[in-house]
């Protein structure tokens, strides 16, 4: 059913669901495995002048890292994986990335809201993503 799957992390400890979720869907149905961490531009562009190369190297490093560590762990599975760290506007790099590489499920973490946040709204990130494809999409509750 599935070819690919696209597990997406900013890098937070909690990722752990989202990881099982991911590596149990591409698992049961002999597919690849696509990590993916994005290099969130506009905490670049919001940096002061002289300390923009410094929140880029550390915004990178935080993404190779997280996608690296989730990566060996899949690989330890026996699944295939791919990483990737673009830098840009999280949903769309997002959206971009599985139009590139033909994703066949997309698995987003969300945090959880209270009260009438949360029957209104997923995570920022996950719900422009959810809205913006038409690819199948497996969102989990990590928080």
């Amino acid at each position: 059913m599935y070819d690919t799957v696209l597990l997406t992390t900013d890098g937070a400890d909690d990722a752990d669901e989202t990881f099982e979720h991911a590596t149990a869907a591409a698992g049961a149905y002999g597919a690849a495995l696509h990590v993916l961490s994005v290099v969130d531009r506009r905490e670049i562009l919001a940096a002061d002048a002289e300390e923009k190369d410094a929140v880029r190297d550390r915004l990178h490093d935080t993404a190779v890292t997280a996608v690296e560590d989730l990566a060996a762990r899949a690989r330890e599975a026996d699944l295939e994986v791919t990483t990737a760290t673009p830098e840009g506007v999280p949903h769309r790099e997002i959206l971009a990335y599985a139009d590139a590489e033909d994703i066949g499920l997309l698995v987003l973490g969300t945090r959880g809201r209270t009260g009438p946040e949360k029957r209104l709204t997923l995570g920022s990130t996950t719900e422009r993503v959810l809205k913006g494809t038409d690819r199948p999409m497996l969102v989990v509750d990590i928080g």
